[in-house]
């Protein structure tokens, strides 16, 4: 007698894998090549289906989302770019101030004024010359002094 072993196998089998590239995670940017990193709390949501009509038909559907938070290491270099960002936020706001009264002053110089009604009069309205704030010291000196008891 001669063995005549048999055996029949079907199946399906679907895999189904989820790759997430969360990309580059988020910048705080002060100025070209000034770049700040802090934590941050990324959420990733996601939803597959599969349809299969081999024999009986079937359709799965799988959601879910990733959840991950990156936190630095060295928080004071954190705290050292910040500082370096409110430092150049105060130069970059002095030579404003410092370019919009020489500009105010050459514009005074050269016999021009803005008009009052101007939505930029009040850019140049604190540039005074030191003429006219000497002068109006000496207005408030020659007033007579009040008397304080009544």
């Amino acid at each position: 007698m001669a063995a005549n072993p048999q055996a029949a196998i079907s199946g399906s089998v679907a895999n189904q894998a989820v790759q997430i590239n969360q990309g580059a995670l988020s910048t705080q940017g002060f100025a070209g090549g000034h770049y700040c990193n802090g934590s941050v709390l990324s959420f990733t949501p996601y939803y597959l289906q599969t349809e299969s009509e081999t024999g009986t038909s079937s359709l799965n559907r799988n959601f879910g989302a990733q959840v991950s938070v990156s936190i630095p290491l060295d928080g004071k270099s954190v705290e050292l770019c910040k500082a370096l960002a409110q430092r150049r936020l105060e130069k970059e706001r002095l030579d404003y101030e410092l370019i919009r009264i020489k500009e105010c002053i050459n514009i005074f110089e050269k016999g021009f004024m803005l008009h009052p009604s101007s939505d930029f009069y009040p850019i140049c309205a604190d540039v005074l010359p030191v003429a006219a704030l000497t002068r109006s010291e000496e207005a408030v000196s020659s007033e007579p002094a009040q008397s304080s008891s009544q």
